[in-house]
């Protein structure tokens, strides 16, 4: 034997009221604290431009690029193949057809190295690989920059991040010839 609890309509729609409300101040209580502050940085890349045609220049063996950004370690990296070792993120790709693009990376804290590096193989066969097997393939990238203090006398700089914060202004010209520190 049960037994029927009898309620009219108006005490059902104050019992659904007070859960809704009660399950509001919940959310709100909880969301109180928001979202962690996020870490990155920001920049602009630049893309060469062909001093009399003034035209954008992109190599054909090329099929994209990538801003990267690397652990600062110490002592220095002594090859390309220990300078990918250490690659931590990577942008969206970079659209090749444009002159000037922003990009933002998300970090956590930390000391970094930022550079640019070209595809040699299709973006496509790349993007969807795991950030840990692009360590494994250096062969894939060609460096066609590096970040460097507008005043520094080395030929890069170490970016960095602190928590909560964006780190700006990490601009990269892109060098097709660049010369690296290590080989």
């Amino acid at each position: 034997m049960g037994f029927k609890i009898n309620m009219k309509n108006n005490t059902k729609a104050k019992i659904s009221q007070l859960c809704l409300w009660g399950l509001l101040s919940l959310g709100i209580i909880s969301c109180e604290k928001g979202l962690p502050p996020v870490s990155g940085i920001e920049g602009q890349v630049r893309m060469p431009i062909d001093s009399i045609t003034h035209q954008l220049i992109w190599p054909d063996s090329l099929h994209g690029a990538f801003v990267v950004v690397v652990e600062f370690t110490y002592p220095f990296y002594t090859s390309l193949d220990s300078f990918f070792a250490h690659l931590v993120a990577y942008s969206d790709p970079l659209d090749t057809s444009r002159v000037v693009q922003d990009y933002f990376i998300q970090l956590k804290s930390g000391i970094y190295v930022v550079g640019a590096v070209g595809i040699k193989v299709p973006v496509s066969q790349i993007v969807f690989m795991p950030r840990d097997s692009l360590k494994t393939h250096p062969e894939y990238f060609v460096p066609i920059g590096l970040f460097k203090e507008p005043a520094s006398q080395f030929p890069l700089s170490s970016v960095n991040v602190k928590p909560g914060e964006i780190t700006s202004g990490i601009d990269l010209s892109l060098d097709y010839n660049i010369e690296l520190p290590f080989k």
